[in-house]
């Protein structure tokens, strides 16, 4: 796979991880979503939870299958997405691969759509995708 599709792979899972997190949201805080998606962070936010007394609140949320289906799959996603992006910038460069990559809004615009049935999108957004495109398809024939 070329570091082109890979990075338009990352950008469709950027703009998925965008949704998934805005669900997983409503049923853990943003620090316990850090926790689950990082190893080091899960050691800082361990010890804070320790400290503060919340540790058994997020195990309790942990123990419902939607929310822990929802954390579970936002990082997975998280993940995928970091890889293909490193795996694009390795097969090209940091810029070209960005600015394929950065066209992430588009598949967050579409997810929210398919995923949460809202239209997240008004005519400069709109304009601004099709800059986007535009400048998706200038990389992609002119670039080195």
């Amino acid at each position: 796979m070329s570091w082109f599709w890979m990075a338009i792979c990352a950008a469709v899972l950027w703009g998925l991880c965008y949704i998934l997190n805005q669900l997983t949201l409503k049923y853990f805080s943003s620090s316990e979503l850090m926790l689950f998606e990082s190893v080091v962070i899960s050691v800082i936010f361990s010890i804070y939870f320790i400290f503060k007394g919340d540790l058994s609140s997020f195990i309790g949320k942990l123990s419902s299958p939607k929310p822990l289906c929802l954390i579970f799959a936002s990082t997975l996603v998280y993940t995928v997405a970091s890889i293909l992006i490193f795996k694009s910038i390795s097969a090209s460069n940091a810029s070209l691969a960005s600015v394929i990559e950065a066209c992430y809004p588009i598949f967050t615009v579409l997810f929210a759509f398919i995923i949460l049935g809202e239209i997240q999108l008004n005519w400069f957004s709109a304009v601004g995708f099709v800059l986007i495109i535009a400048g998706i398809i200038i990389v992609k024939l002119y670039g080195k």
